[in-house]
């Protein structure tokens, strides 16, 4: 996989779920992906953070803990 397509993957993540950093990395020539945002106290009983090895998986991780709501929007 080129590494422009990862980004155009990085860039779809980012703007579906804007409330989270999405970044992937390529250990041992594998790409990781992960997501991760900031803990306020009002999600403090949320995830804050998924890891997994494609973007697919990580989108759906990401549905999953969203319920499909639009973020709330940074103060």
């Amino acid at each position: 996989m080129t590494a422009s397509t990862l980004d155009e993957q990085r860039a779809e993540l980012s703007a579906e779920f804007p409330g989270w950093t999405i970044v992937y990395t390529r250990p041992a020539g594998r790409v990781r992906w992960w997501a991760t945002r900031g803990l306020v106290r009002e999600r403090m009983d949320e995830r804050g953070g998924f890891t997994t090895w494609s973007a697919e998986d990580l989108r759906r991780q990401l549905r999953g803990a969203t319920g499909n709501r639009p973020p709330r929007p940074a103060r």
